[in-house]
């Protein structure tokens, strides 16, 4: 799996992901606000991108849906099941335990991850390269907030039921900072949980 992470250098501090086949260059696009710079990066490195997902609904995440899909064709947007009329050309629903294919080698695996929205999903990759794209579940300095749709227990649920269970091997791609490991960026269940 080839992960390209973009810093936007926008007024959001956010990066952009592109994860692509090894074998085939067809890419995933994960909440490309920045579609220009994502679509860029994918032809610098010789990938094509083929679907697009968003973690969640907010536009800071689905902003670039349109214009990535204009300019490299991507003919699949998905997201969560419930954001099916929040995001406007999402094609394509998700629900837990869906698995995404890019390619011929990649599968990531659908969270269902409700908290920081009702409607949000993270990405699991297992194999070679075991990895988690947490959207805004998890931020550089902690828990991803509530106050945009949000709901507390049900992000503590998260953390304490999926996100608390993965392997601490994983590297961690978070939408507001650079991919940690997933022990460090978990670190603080162990405070909540005494």
């Amino acid at each position: 799996m080839l992960v390209e992470q973009i810093w936007t250098g926008n007024e959001w501090r956010n990066f952009n992901y592109l994860i692509a086949c090894p074998e085939t260059g067809e890419a995933l696009a994960v909440d490309p606000l920045e579609h220009q710079m994502c679509y860029d990066a994918a032809k610098n490195r010789g990938w094509e991108i083929t679907n697009i997902v968003n973690t969640h609904e907010h536009g800071d995440h689905t902003g670039g849906n349109i214009g990535l899909k204009e300019l490299s064709g991507a003919k699949i947007i998905m997201a969560h099941e419930a954001a099916k009329n929040k995001i406007p050309a999402m094609n394509k629903s998700l629900k837990a335990g869906d698995i995404i294919k890019i390619g011929k080698s990649i599968e990531l695996e659908v969270l269902d991850t409700p908290g920081h929205t009702m409607a949000h999903v993270c990405l699991l990759s297992r194999g070679d390269t075991s990895a988690l794209f947490s959207g805004d579940t998890l931020f550089n300095a902690g828990a991803g907030n509530c106050h945009n749709g949000g709901h507390p227990e049900k992000l503590y649920e998260t953390f304490i039921n999926q996100l608390n269970k993965i392997n601490s091997n994983y590297k961690v791609f978070i939408r507001w900072s650079k991919g940690q490991d997933i022990e460090a960026a978990c670190g603080q269940l162990a405070t909540l949980n005494e």
